[in-house]
């Protein structure tokens, strides 16, 4: 077995998750499943049930959990509008449309990529059909170089060939456009701490970055990184306490149960910042190196 991002064969084995394990690459530091899951499996984790757990149902009951993630996607077009502040942007794993929604507000016109018919069919009722792409990023219909931005929030991980991901943006985006992303990174606080017990270990988290091998897999599908940062996200205590009813920790979860039990129901729905062991990339399509004037024949120059 070989490393999918450098080729390596140094690899070490790590957490055991599901029917696999994480390994590491020794060469570049990029973590991954294997074996991954089967499609079945995947569109299991992706149904109906695993959207509405995280309160995406697009339905006004989930009102509260719509308003913290937009302010999440907030700090994402914070980051982009310092690169582009209009155009066409594309978010890639769309979910029900709220980046969707709140890109337009700011005078973006907004395109979306979504895998799951279920939260595709929510986006396009929305945004209309021609708008979002039932499918994933490298069959969808848009036309190369169409893209001002991209924005890739939660996503990168759970793709099968992040390099193939990638060049497949790279083929959308303007020349002088922008690529966001927001992942895991395997050099956070909470990933130290956590070890083999670290939150973003899932079934359906199929790669796992720090800012190097980030930067490497970037250079190999034609991009430069520009600029990373921690990602902070909004939270409330009410949410947290459905993540890690989902998604359970020896610790966490009834640490997160106990909390919003002991707070008024009033505060557990108030936002509040919180980092989560998260990175944000900016990419940029690397430079083609310009071609050489060729020198006319028996010239010294």
């Amino acid at each position: 077995m070989n490393c999918p991002v450098c080729g390596s064969d140094s690899l070490k084995k790590g957490a055991a998750l599901g029917p696999g394990a994480v390994y590491t690459c020794a060469s570049c530091a990029v973590r991954f499943i294997s074996p991954q899951p089967s499609d079945r499996e995947l569109r299991a984790i992706y149904g109906e049930g695993y959207y509405r757990s995280w309160g995406l149902s697009g339905t006004e009951k989930n009102a509260g959990v719509k308003a913290m993630k937009t302010a999440t996607f907030e700090l994402r077009l914070d980051l982009i509008s310092r690169y582009k502040t209009s155009g066409n942007i594309l978010d890639v794993g769309c979910a029900t449309g709220y980046f969707m929604e709140a890109a337009e507000k700011r005078g973006f016109s907004p395109y979306g990529v979504e895998i799951s018919g279920y939260s595709s069919a929510v986006a396009r009722a929305r945004f209309g059909a021609g708008k979002v792409h039932a499918g994933v990023l490298e069959d969808c219909p848009f036309g190369e170089g169409f893209f001002d931005a991209i924005a890739m929030s939660d996503l990168l991980e759970h793709v099968r060939d992040p390099l193939r991901t990638l060049s497949a943006a790279r083929r959308l985006l303007k020349e002088d456009g922008v690529l966001m992303i927001m992942t895991p990174d395997t050099d956070s606080l909470t990933s130290r701490i956590m070890g083999s017990r670290w939150t973003h270990y899932k079934p359906e988290h199929l790669f796992y970055f720090n800012r190097s091998s980030l930067s490497l897999l970037a250079k190999t599908s034609g991009f430069e990184a520009v600029r990373f940062e921690a990602a902070k996200k909004s939270m409330n205590l009410e949410y947290l306490r459905t993540q890690f009813a989902a998604y359970p920790h020896w610790l966490l979860s009834p640490a997160a149960s106990l909390a919003a039990g002991l707070v008024p129901r009033g505060l557990r729905s108030r936002n509040f910042g919180l980092t989560m062991g998260e990175m944000t990339a900016i990419l940029r399509p690397a430079r083609r190196p310009s071609r050489p004037d060729r020198a006319e024949p028996g010239s010294k120059g």
